[in-house]
């Protein structure tokens, strides 16, 4: 009786053992996931991409990416150094938008004032040029105020006239000193701009041999940002000093040229007044009894 029950069970367990090895998977590979197709037991639900080996991962979130050839990629891979050279070139284009604005005929020496001036000069009119002058901003208002009140305090004589030149001269570059600072700037920029660029470069190449210093070649990229840094910084220097070497020149020669036809126009007006007063001076000596009316030397 015992021996059949031990053969029943031995009978019972090769017949379970039997049973698993026929429903197992082939190659010891996993029982498919209820739900999943291929599963018979289970309904497919047809979702993308699920396969036997289930691995939850979060979903990717979207990066942005800036293309290292634009100019943002450019500025990116500069460094700090670029934020200068930023400030720079903004101020380069400010000035030049300045210069182009300012340094025109009409500010300095207006054909209308210059007209009005010559005339009243002519005929001795010397309060009303400085009245004329107190209403007018240009370069040659301010030379010919001068003049004309220095005039209408001591008097004129043609003695004077390389005073009064010397005088005009004086308030010209009196009035025309913040133009010569602002164009002296684009002298400033065009020497500092290569200066903050070669920083950028000692920068970058202090980091990239800190990177080979601690992990030999490393990651290659990060080898690579340093050196860009140092060789961007450098052009982007260049590329802004070359413009406002450029603008100095121009701005500055204008602004000489402009001055210099203020003082032009200056000269006529004492040329004209000479003449008016040898010719008050002749009218003068004509007159019956005026042997002893001194004459203009």
């Amino acid at each position: 009786m015992k021996c059949h029950f031990v053969a029943a069970l031995m009978a019972l367990y090769g017949g379970a053992v039997a049973v698993q090895a026929q429903t197992a998977p082939a190659g010891g590979a996993k029982p498919p996931v209820a739900g999943a197709k291929g599963d018979p037991s289970g309904e497919d639900l047809n979702v993308p991409g699920l396969t036997d080996d289930i691995t939850l991962t979060k979903k990717d979130e979207p990066v942005v990416t800036i293309d290292d050839t634009s100019l943002l990629g450019l500025i990116a891979k500069g460094g700090w150094t670029m934020w200068i050279l930023g400030a720079f070139s903004l101020g380069v284009i400010g000035l030049a938008i300045y210069g182009f604005i300012d340094l025109r005929p009409q500010n300095f020496h207006p054909e209308v004032l210059s007209r009005e001036l010559l005339s009243r000069m002519e005929h001795g009119d010397f309060a009303g040029v400085v009245e004329r002058v107190q209403q007018d901003e240009s370069t040659l208002g301010h030379m010919t105020s001068a003049m004309a009140a220095h005039i209408a305090e001591v008097g004129y004589s043609t003695e004077d006239n390389e005073f009064l030149k010397g005088l005009m001269a004086e308030a010209g570059v009196r009035h025309n000193r913040f133009r010569v600072r602002l164009v002296n700037y684009f002298s400033v920029l065009a020497q500092a701009a290569p200066m903050v660029g070669l920083l950028g470069t000692v920068s970058g190449m202090i980091k990239a041999f800190g990177q080979l210093g601690k992990s030999g070649m490393g990651d290659p990229s990060e080898l690579a940002n340093h050196i860009a840094e140092a060789l961007i910084t450098t052009a982007s220097g260049l590329i802004i000093a070359l413009p406002a070497i450029f603008f100095y020149f121009f701005f500055r020669d204008r602004l000489e040229e402009l001055v210099a036809t203020c003082e032009d126009r200056g000269a006529s007006m004492l040329v004209r007044l000479r003449r008016a007063a040898y010719s008050v001076a002749d009218e003068v000596a004509t007159e019956p009894g005026s042997e002893d009316v001194p004459v203009p030397a």
